[in-house]
């Protein structure tokens, strides 16, 4: 998983009863048994996922990552639609799957996928909807179901028309902000980072990175925070502590108390917390005081497991 990461949230939902009476009743040549049992098992959206991503350039990896998951197999006979321009599709390397529009400009891609591993047997396993888009794309489909519009049903020129101003006012900032992701991007691939630069939101990820160790963008504000807090201000002082023995050190001495392996955060806690020294004594006695710490600190805020 690049970091930050590329997945801004994912939700899953299912569908109404009267939304699934209601499609049934409208599409009466794709669902001709009426309302029956059989036509819940036609209706592949009757659950749904949704993958928000930051940028337009997110789309491609997500995809690969779907078609190439150990967990999830796509619809061979209900594939891939994207509801975008071609342009976009041909530009993010797309245009394997096949193109759709909607009048209202609604912008998303839609798979059809089920489990390949359940405890349900594969000719009752479902399937179910995995709606992918991006931030900007999210916004418009929210807004676009909140008015409950509908381009099947009677509605004026005027109408259409503003949603399909809007929709391509959002797909243009959709482009802006592609672009800046990656110009910026570009720049950081460039850039040299130096011992004696400060550390700051910019540079601390793709120097993370360097010591296999990765963040999320909400992660990053914390992170520079905690390592200030113990003199980790520039680029040299962060590679000088976090030697790959130290942080080795740091994983172990996790799976030996805690049982489990550290989270990116945490590793990074550890580094703050060795104060520099090499002796493995010395580390393994600091991240144990960190431990400490964490666990006495999740039993006195307010939120805690007391509630106190």
């Amino acid at each position: 998983m690049p970091a930050p990461s590329p997945i801004k949230r994912t939700v899953t939902r299912i569908k109404r009863p009267e939304s699934v009476v209601d499609k049934i009743i409208r599409k009466p040549s794709s669902f001709p048994h009426g309302l029956a049992q059989d036509s819940i098992r036609r209706m592949h959206d009757a659950l749904g996922a949704r993958i928000v991503v930051y940028f337009l350039s997110n789309l491609p990896m997500v995809d690969r990552a779907l078609r190439t998951s150990e967990s999830l197999e796509i619809s061979a006979s209900d594939p891939p639609v994207a509801y975008l321009s071609g342009e976009l599709l041909e530009r993010f390397g797309l245009k394997h799957i096949p193109q759709q529009t909607k009048d209202s400009g609604y912008a998303s891609i839609h798979y059809v996928v089920r489990l390949r591993s359940s405890s349900i047997p594969i000719e009752d396993r479902p399937w179910f909807e995995v709606q992918v888009r991006t931030l900007a794309e999210d916004v418009w489909g929210d807004i676009e179901h909140l008015l409950g519009y509908k381009p099947n049903k009677h509605t004026s020129f005027a109408v259409r028309k503003q949603f399909q101003i809007i929709s391509s006012q959002l797909t243009a900032i959709d482009e802006h902000f592609n672009l800046l992701y990656e110009e910026l991007a570009r720049f950081q691939e460039q850039a040299t980072y130096r011992d004696l630069d400060p550390l700051n939101a910019e540079n601390l990820p793709p120097v993370l990175s360097e010591l296999g160790i990765s963040c999320a963008q909400r992660e990053i504000d914390g992170l520079l925070k905690l390592l200030n807090s113990r003199r980790l201000n520039t680029i040299g002082e962060l590679r000088d502590r976090a030697k790959a023995r130290s942080i080795a050190i740091i994983r172990e001495v996790f799976q030996e108390l805690e049982e489990r392996a550290p989270t990116n955060f945490e590793v990074v806690a550890g580094i703050a917390a060795i104060d520099g020294s090499d002796r493995e004594q010395d580390i393994r006695a600091a991240v144990a005081t960190q431990l400490q710490f964490l666990r006495a600190w999740e039993e006195l805020r307010p939120n805690g497991p007391n509630g106190s």
